[in-house]
């Protein structure tokens, strides 16, 4: 597995992003209640296009960063990072809020590329001073729980969504800031 950075998103990544959302079948397994939304990139979908969305996540600093996970090898877009800085600034009920939301490109998934951008993610929350971070996922999703119980998540509990019909599990991770 090649190294990765986490870079802010920005206007040069316009065509990457649009490519990076583009890989994601339509019919994939639904792990947000938007069914459209791709974690990562949270808020995309409700704008019409990349460029509207960039200039929201610029009005949106200081309370929400968004990053891209870049493989320094080649440059290549690996996944997507949300860093909320409160949990407040999620627009789902304080329940199912979750300071990260992250993806993996599909092509790029079990390279441990979701491990080490967690861990660059986390980071970034502790040099916030956010401790501890929340993290969601859907029970489902086996990989992501892999994943945030790889980081050093503890499992809090489950949660069942009645507009979404999903079951999120709810997990604490320590960044000892």
């Amino acid at each position: 597995m090649s190294e990765l950075e986490l870079v802010k998103v920005s206007e040069e990544y316009t065509q990457t992003i649009e490519d990076y959302r583009d890989e994601f079948p339509s019919d994939r397994m639904q792990v947000t209640a938007d069914p459209d939304e791709i974690p990562g990139l949270n808020g995309l979908q409700e704008f019409a296009s990349v460029s509207e969305w960039i200039r929201y996540t610029k009005e949106m600093e200081g309370k929400i960063s968004w990053y891209l996970s870049v493989r320094r090898e080649d440059g290549k877009m690996i996944g997507a990072v949300c860093l909320r800085h409160k949990l407040e600034y999620d627009d789902d009920d304080l329940d199912f809020a979750s300071h990260i939301g992250y993806s993996v490109r599909p092509s790029e998934r079990r390279k441990g590329y979701a491990k080490e951008q967690l861990r660059l993610a986390l980071d970034k929350a502790k040099e916030l001073g956010i401790d501890p971070v929340r993290i969601i996922c859907r029970d489902i999703n086996t990989g992501s729980v892999k994943t945030i119980l790889s980081a050093g998540g503890t499992y809090i509990d489950s949660l069942h969504g009645e507009e979404s019909g999903l079951t999120i599990n709810r997990y604490d991770v320590k960044t000892g800031c």
